[in-house]
């Protein structure tokens, strides 16, 4: 027969081994997905160019053709319609329409995005973003105004140097008011 004690020893164990089990339960971080979803494509890590056919990476073994026309050898060389060579940089991928993407952020379907999303801030929804655009307004408003005044002197600048090519290829001279305008223009635009 168990005595009380030592039966209140096993309850004691018994409930220190459920709230450990509980804590490191609770610590467990979900899998990520086994497998990415991969658009279809060609793309280069550790010096060594890989096809991407249906989610699957496999040593690229003939020349690939892109739609664009892009051909990318096994050695990594691309080579365009009119001939131009470039190496595919590491990191970087080629999708099949022939554009050259960086490997990470371009090559994920958007279901592989939407899933990598849900895992990491823990939301399935749409994530909505408001800026007070009138803050902004505010703020750019002289910004523009400026803008506009240093293009409006800029073209009377451009006007007032065109005249004196013009009047230097005829072999006259400017009137000295324009060359005047001109300096002056010249200052106010300096930075």
């Amino acid at each position: 027969m168990l005595h009380t004690s030592t039966f209140l020893r096993y309850a004691l164990l018994g409930a220190l081994l459920l709230v450990a089990e509980a804590t490191t339960l609770a610590q467990t971080v979900p899998a990520v997905a086994a497998t990415a979803q991969l658009k279809d494509g060609a793309f280069r890590r550790d010096g060594k160019i890989f096809r991407l056919q249906a989610g699957q990476a496999s040593p690229l073994s003939a020349p690939l053709r892109f739609s664009n026309g892009l051909t990318l050898r096994p050695d990594g060389i691309m080579v365009g319609r009119n001939g131009t060579r470039q190496l595919l940089e590491n990191g970087k991928a080629v999708n099949m329409q022939g554009d050259v993407v960086i490997y990470r952020d371009d090559m994920m379907t958007p279901e592989a995005i939407y899933q990598h999303d849900e895992q990491t801030t823990g939301s399935a929804g749409t994530t909505t973003v408001s800026i007070p655009t009138a803050t902004n307004l505010a703020a750019l408003a002289p910004m523009l105004q400026s803008t506009t005044q240093r293009l409006e002197q800029l073209r009377q600048l451009s006007v007032l140097l065109n005249e004196r090519a013009t009047a230097a290829a005829s072999g006259t001279a400017l009137p000295p008011e324009s060359e005047a305008r001109i300096q002056q223009l010249s200052q106010q635009l300096r930075p």
